[in-house]
């Protein structure tokens, strides 16, 4: 019997901010409550984006904290030689 994979899709929450400068989540936290209640607010919160084109630090402290899930990375295109 062949048993297929198991998706590796993170279905997980992450608490997070948009950058300021190009929009990117930056995810900084695990959410607990999984999607629910409200997010509680955060004290100093000195981020950096991820993105490599950006990567733009900045103090998020007074900045919405929002729940996201990480997105599948974009299917790289194949390269024709």
């Amino acid at each position: 019997m062949r048993i297929s994979q198991w998706s590796k899709v993170d279905t997980k929450w992450y608490l997070g901010v948009r950058c300021q400068k190009c929009g990117t989540p930056i995810l900084f936290a695990l959410d607990h409550s999984e999607g629910t209640g409200q997010p509680a607010r955060a004290g100093k919160l000195v981020l950096t984006c991820s993105l490599a084109e950006c990567r733009h630090q900045a103090d998020y402290s007074t900045a919405a904290v929002s729940r996201f899930q990480k997105q599948p990375p974009a299917a790289k295109e194949a390269k024709s030689e």
